[in-house]
């Protein structure tokens, strides 16, 4: 990625891949990331840490309803720094992401192709952020990013909020006891 003028330079989609809308696009970053981090679009967790031996830990949190981040953090002078940090809107429905905001510490960007909600308020923006995510979730499943840590969405495990996982990225599933079991 290399940023010209506050823009983001992004490899882009060939047109036979994306409709001249994106939905395909956006509907294709959905499959990608729903093969990285399921776990957080079926609402089972809010908070994941996914890690690839040589590179930065990865970062998927849900920050409200259909909105989540996705990032990579490193550490200057004591502050985390986004390297990048992308907000993300999601449409379970029609299993779409659409990128709504592009974050760079370390070189002082910060972008919005949408306000407010889901208000549009730059096309171009949009398409580049869109594609730029399509890249980078390529490259996040290339490098083997597994899971290593998560928190439960509210509801979901009672009062265990924290996930544990095997070394190949796979859930711990703890036993819950029985109430027949509990009362021996």
């Amino acid at each position: 990625m290399r940023c010209l003028d506050n823009k983001i330079e992004a490899n882009t989609v060939n047109n036979d891949e994306s409709s001249t809308d994106g939905s395909n696009l956006l509907h294709e970053n959905y499959l990608k990331l729903n093969k990285i981090a399921e776990g957080l679009l079926k609402d089972r967790y809010s908070y994941m840490k996914l890690k690839a031996p040589g590179f930065m830990d990865l970062v998927i949190e849900k920050i409200w309803n259909n909105r989540i981040s996705l990032s990579h953090y490193y550490e200057q002078n004591g502050d985390l720094m986004s390297d990048p940090d992308v907000e993300l809107i999601v449409d379970k429905e029609k299993e779409t992401l659409k990128a709504a905001t592009f974050q760079q510490d370390n070189l002082g960007i910060y972008q919005e192709a949408y306000q407010g909600g889901d208000t549009l308020v730059d096309d171009y923006l949009a398409n580049e952020l869109n594609n730029f995510v399509s890249q980078w979730l390529n490259n996040i499943s290339m490098q083997g990013h597994i899971p290593y840590k998560a928190y439960y969405a509210e509801g979901v495990m009672g009062d265990q909020y924290e996930v544990d996982f095997d070394d190949k990225g796979n859930e711990i599933v703890p036993e819950i006891e029985d109430d027949e079991e509990m009362e021996m």
